[in-house]
């Protein structure tokens, strides 16, 4: 089980691929109310999509996933300490629902050394895709297909998908798929 933090699930390219490794099973998504409403204001703020698709998008993620909402318990204590405390309540989900890490771009905003203490760490997308490339590389490349064929759809000029996964943010993945 691993908690995404928001900053994964606004970029599309991304979140599509986290969530069709969710749903092959090789890992339980996980996020709360509050991670989802962080999502909206991002995803509009960064100019990503209006805040109605972005709606949209989260009310078709909860209906694939209706496991993965979870509470999130009473989490402003001192018991929970983060460099920002804006990011406490995603360390908090991931300690209530026993999550072995959290996904995350922001890896300096979840240091390792403070997550040991809870038997968490964080590891960014490329990271984690990388590692489950590893084992079943076959199922990566093909997810990582099905979101390069959508995309490229949509466009006048096709993208490669090295280019796609560079401009996700997943520069390994991108490299051992070259």
């Amino acid at each position: 089980m691993f908690v995404l933090d928001t900053c994964v699930l606004y970029p599309t390219i991304v979140r599509n691929i986290l969530l069709n490794l969710a749903m092959a099973d090789e890992y339980q998504a996980v996020w709360s109310e509050k991670i989802l409403d962080e999502w909206l204001c991002s995803s509009s703020k960064q100019g990503y999509i209006s805040q109605e698709s972005a709606k949209i998008e989260i009310m078709q993620v909860n209906l694939r996933f209706p496991n993965s909402m979870q509470p999130l318990k009473n989490f402003e204590t001192e018991e929970y300490w983060l460099p920002d405390f804006n990011d406490i309540h995603v360390l908090a989900l991931a300690i209530q629902t026993a999550s072995e890490g959290i996904i995350t771009f922001n890896k300096k905003d979840f240091p390792n050394k403070i997550l040991n203490n809870h038997n968490l760490f964080s590891i960014t997308p490329d990271q984690f895709i990388t590692s489950i490339y590893s084992n079943k590389p076959d199922l990566v490349l093909e997810i990582c297909n099905q979101e390069l064929e959508k995309l490229n759809g949509t466009l006048r000029e096709p993208l490669k998908l090295k280019s796609l996964l560079k401009k996700a943010q997943l520069p390994k993945l991108s490299k051992i798929l070259s």
